[in-house]
């Protein structure tokens, strides 16, 4: 996940004329159970050698959202029962929080 992070930094970066990253900011899925300390420390280890060298991280976690195929509620799940709470269907879409993406990056263009 770091290393498809920095990829993309990396590209994004390059198109823009971006010659150092000073700040990488993250979106993480609360579904995708990523710890973000252990997030912090890969992406502190594997930045080097890149743009992204020096560069800060953001970590901003997304709740998860659920809906109800029966009912069509809307809902955050308050523990592992993801059941409706209105209908007790148990089969809800996973609407936000299933994904991971690079909201922004800050950085210093080729010209200074």
């Amino acid at each position: 996940m770091v290393e498809d992070v920095l990829r993309i930094v990396g590209e994004v970066a390059r198109v823009n004329g971006i010659s150092r990253i000073d700040k990488v900011n993250v979106v993480i899925g609360e579904y995708l159970m990523v710890k973000p300390s252990l997030f912090e420390f890969a992406f502190m280890a594997a930045r080097e050698g890149t743009r992204a060298s020096g560069a800060g991280l953001t970590i901003e976690t997304e709740k998860v959202e659920l809906e109800c195929p029966g009912c069509r509620h809307r809902y955050s799940p308050q523990n592992i029962n993801f059941n409706c709470p209105r209908c007790s269907n148990p089969n809800p879409a996973i609407i936000k929080g299933k994904e991971m993406y690079v909201k922004s990056i800050e950085g210093v263009d080729n010209c200074g």
